[in-house]
């Protein structure tokens, strides 16, 4: 049990790392992230991106397929794990 708290700690410990070098790449706070993630609008959290990137990043949200093949791919699986504390 007491393993599994230090687990959880060091996974919100680098969500939170996370969350602050993504909010300041987008010049939004930690808790617009939270926000949006949680809502599905990521329109506001876009419009600091050159139109372009933004973009993109709409098509890839919008096609589950996409999506998909881009979190499977190993780069994104260890990210996943990193920010899951599987290590």
């Amino acid at each position: 049990m007491l393993n599994q708290n230090n687990n959880q700690k060091d996974n919100n410990s680098g969500v939170e790392k996370l969350l602050k070098s993504v909010s300041n790449k987008l010049g939004k706070s930690p808790e617009e992230l939270k926000d949006a993630s949680q809502s599905g609008n990521v329109e506001n959290l876009l419009s600091n991106l050159n139109p372009s990137d933004a973009q993109k990043i709409k098509k890839l949200l919008s096609d589950k397929d996409a999506a998909n093949k881009i979190l499977s791919t190993p780069q994104a699986q260890s990210l996943i794990k990193q920010l899951l504390g599987d290590k």
